[in-house]
């Protein structure tokens, strides 16, 4: 089969691999689609101390595509908690101390699927779902986690910073929770999608929530600074490890502000996310605004399109 594979920082290639053949209770996966995203991107061009520890690594975690065993339809996450260790009998899921490998390969024509996620967190995509849509799963999900660490409660304003796809899925969320979601920064081209994600643009200040996912250090500053006192930063987007951010030290303590990380997905989310999108609450579709094969994606990565958000990559 054809899969592309990550030999070092800004190279890719297109190779001819075997096939993957499913052990007892895996599940091989033909890829229809596969999802750009902002972690892969960020893979290619520096690596990834986990999904690219050993070149040449397969490549990309977002896809849906057909159960070669039953002919379904499928997405599945890029993980599922053991249910055993003391995260995951305390209800911390997304904190599982055997979360590891993740799930890795989706760009490529098959994929195996393992025991644990085809059991926990592989999914049929209901009839009617673009397959295209049905792919966001894994992203979404992640997105809902971080609202619920929010709390957001209705009528909360959450100011959401940061104006690409995972900006505009926690608009999404905010608005399914309740919640009055500001996005803010982002080019005007993005902004005007606010309202098609249940969001107005605006600067944020003073909100009851604010959201982070910049990826970027003043992008987690800038969160705890619009929030009123007493209000809630959730830090979505990761930086690297060993990063360390300066907070107003008055702010946190004297206003009582409330600073929270939020990583990854449960089960429960990635079975909300997929629902979410089944419901068609919103145009999912213009999340995906390009198409490219497994031999444009390095091309892509090198040279995003100013209006690129994710692309579904067809293998």
């Amino acid at each position: 089969m054809r899969a592309l594979r990550w030999y070092g920082p800004g190279d890719v290639q297109v190779e001819e691999v075997p096939r993957p053949a499913a052990g007892p209770d895996e599940v091989v996966v033909q890829v229809e689609v596969a999802l750009t995203d902002g972690t892969d991107l960020k893979a290619y061009r520096r690596g990834h101390p986990l999904l690219l520890a050993e070149p040449p690594a397969p490549f990309g975690h977002e896809f849906c595509g057909v159960d070669v065993a039953t002919g379904r339809r499928v997405v599945a996450a890029n993980s599922a908690p053991c249910g055993e260790c003391r995260a995951c009998t305390r209800g911390d899921e997304s904190l599982c101390e055997q979360l590891l490998p993740l799930l890795n390969g989706a760009y490529a024509e098959f994929l195996l699927v393992p025991e644990r996620i085809a059991r926990r967190n592989l999914l049929r995509v209901p009839d009617g779902l673009p397959s295209v849509v049905a792919a966001l799963v894994e992203p979404l999900a992640c997105c809902l986690h971080g609202v619920a660490r929010a709390d957001v409660r209705p009528g909360d304003d959450v100011a959401v910073l940061g104006a690409g796809p995972i900006g505009l899925m926690l608009c999404a969320c905010v608005a399914d929770a309740g919640g009055r979601p500001v996005l803010v920064g982002g080019r005007p081209e993005r902004r005007e999608l606010a309202a098609d994600f249940g969001a107005r643009p605006g600067d944020g200040a003073g909100s009851d929530v604010a959201i982070e996912a910049t990826g970027t250090e003043h992008g987690w500053r800038d969160a705890a600074a619009l929030v009123r006192p007493g209000g809630t930063v959730v830090l979505f987007s990761g930086l690297p490890s060993g990063t360390e951010v300066a907070f107003d030290a008055f702010r946190v303590h004297y206003e009582e502000l409330t600073l929270r990380g939020a990583f990854h997905h449960t089960p429960a989310t990635v079975r909300a996310a997929l629902a979410f999108l089944a419901s068609g609450a919103h145009p999912w579709k213009r999340l995906v605004t390009h198409e490219v094969g497994l031999e444009g994606v390095g091309a892509l990565f090198d040279d995003p399109p100013r209006d690129y958000l994710k692309a579904a990559v067809r293998p």
